[in-house]
Order: C-alpha cells, then sequence, then structure tokens
C-alpha cells in the first residue's frame, strides 16, 4: 500500500502552517495556530505509520509465498528429470502440467495424469500397433514406477504455485520492500516534525501571559495544563488546590 507520497505533501502543508503559526503576531494567536500544527502532524503520523504496518504485514505475506516457491521449484526441478526420461518434448509436458493444474482442480489434474503417460506429451521410444521399442518400454515402466507417484504428490501444491507464479510474487515483493523503505522515511520525516511542532507548542503554551490564559477555554485550558512541563503543571495543580482552601479556611 502507498502512501508515502501523500503524506510527503501533507507534510509540506504542515511546514507551510507551522510558518505561518510563527508569524501570528500574539503569543495565543501563535499557540492556537501550534495547536492546529501539532494535531495535524499527529494526524499524519498515524497514517503513515498504519501504513508502514500495513506494507510490512504484507512484506510477511510475500516472504511466506516466496518461501512456498522456492520450496515448491525444488520439487519441479526433480520431476524435470523425470520427464526428460520419460518424454520427447519435456518442456510441452511441463506445460500440460502447469495447464491441468492451473485451470482444473486437482482431482480432475490427478485422473488425467493416472490414465498413463501419453497424457502429458509425446513418449520417448515407438508404440507401432502394440509394439513397442525399448525405449518406450522403459519410458512407461519408469512412469508408472518413478514418475506417477512424484506427480501424485507434485499435483496438490501444484495448482497453488502456478496461481502464485501467475500474481508476480516476486515483482510485487519488491514493490513492498520499496513501500517500506519510503514509509520509513516517511515515519522519520513526521516525528521530526512534530518533535519539533510540539516543541514550540510548548514555548508558546509556557509564554502565555495571565490575561491570555483567561481567554481560554475550559477544554484549552486542560489542553494547556497537558502541554506544559511537568514542574509547571504540578505548580499550577498546587495553586489551584490552594485556591479551593481559602474560602474555607476563612470562616
Amino acid at each position: 500500500m502507498s502512501g508515502s507520497g501523500a503524506g510527503s505533501t501533507v507534510l509540506d502543508s504542515l511546514r507551510a502552517d507551522f510558518d505561518k503559526a510563527m508569524a501570528q503576531p500574539t503569543t495565543l494567536q501563535r499557540y492556537r495556530a501550534l495547536q492546529s500544527v501539532v494535531a495535524g502532524c499527529e494526524k499524519l503520523h498515524k497514517k503513515v505509520t498504519r501504513n508502514l504496518k500495513e506494507n510490512q504485514k504484507d512484506e510477511t505475506y510475500l516472504e511466506a509465498e516466496k518461501r512456498y516457491i522456492t520450496k515448491h521449484e525444488t520439487k519441479l526441478d526433480a520431476l524435470a528429470q523425470g520427464l526428460f526420461r520419460c518424454y520427447e518434448s519435456p518442456g510441452k509436458a511441463r506445460e500440460t502440467l502447469d495447464r491441468l493444474c492451473g485451470d482444473y482442480d486437482t482431482n480432475y489434474a490427478l485422473e488425467v495424469v493416472r490414465l498413463g503417460i501419453r497424457r502429458l506429451a509425446k513418449p520417448v521410444g515407438l508404440d507401432i500397433l502394440g509394439i513397442k521399442s525399448e525405449g518406450r518400454r522403459v519410458a512407461e515402466e519408469y512412469f508408472e514406477s518413478t514418475l506417477l507417484p512424484s506427480l501424485e504428490k507434485l499435483i496438490p501444491d501444484h495448482g497453488d504455485y502456478i496461481k502464485l507464479k501467475r500474481l508476480d510474487v516476486d515483482e510485487r515483493y519488491e514493490k513492498v520492500l520499496h513501500e517500506i523503505e519510503m514509509g520509513r522515511q516517511a515515519v522519520a520525516a513526521v516525528e521530526a516534525g512534530l518533535k519539533k511542532y510540539r516543541k514550540e507548542l510548548e514555548t508558546a503554551a509556557k509564554a502565555l501571559t495571565e490575561e491570555e490564559v483567561g481567554e481560554l477555554s475550559t477544554e484549552e485550558l486542560a489542553e494547556r495544563l497537558m502541554i506544559l512541563p511537568p514542574k509547571m503543571r504540578e505548580a499550577i495543580l498546587d495553586a489551584k488546590r490552594e485556591a479551593m482552601k481559602k474560602p474555607r479556611d476563612s470562616l
């Protein structure tokens, strides 16, 4: 899944918004503008992080598919010798096998190959009116004793192999690796921006005058409290607690 390009565009927009925020004439205006920038950057961070995780999941699935293909191709390499011993054109026999397993279900493919050596391609040797050459007899015996059992073991997995090959697993894998690298770069860029924007937001929050703080809504006051460093936050909370005690003490 691709999202790094769109993320880069949004990040560029946030950088422009940050520059505008820093140019605001009052601390309160700058603080509110920076809040918007930070919120936008946090949203972008969630998006690019989610995209990266999705691509990493795809990588895991594709790696499993690649391992499946590699393991199956090892079996095909072993099968090739048997096809060579049985058929005039081993390549044609392999094409027939691929078509059978790719276009039909496993049971049908097994039924076809069990009908005999001729079902995949023309066998080696001659068979003239039932009179078989030595080469043909050897090929048929080898087919029944060795090649057919190998085919019966291979065919149940061969259909999935053909489907995966048609899906261009290698190309998809390379593409997702590229997306992961781009995603990591996007996450790093967004995190760097977010760190910078949060720092400036904290600076603006600390710089608000009492008059400007008085203009904040209840929600904004709570948000500012969370933005401030721990010591300032505790000082404000202590002051509030002391203020709540005073009316009681005067009674």
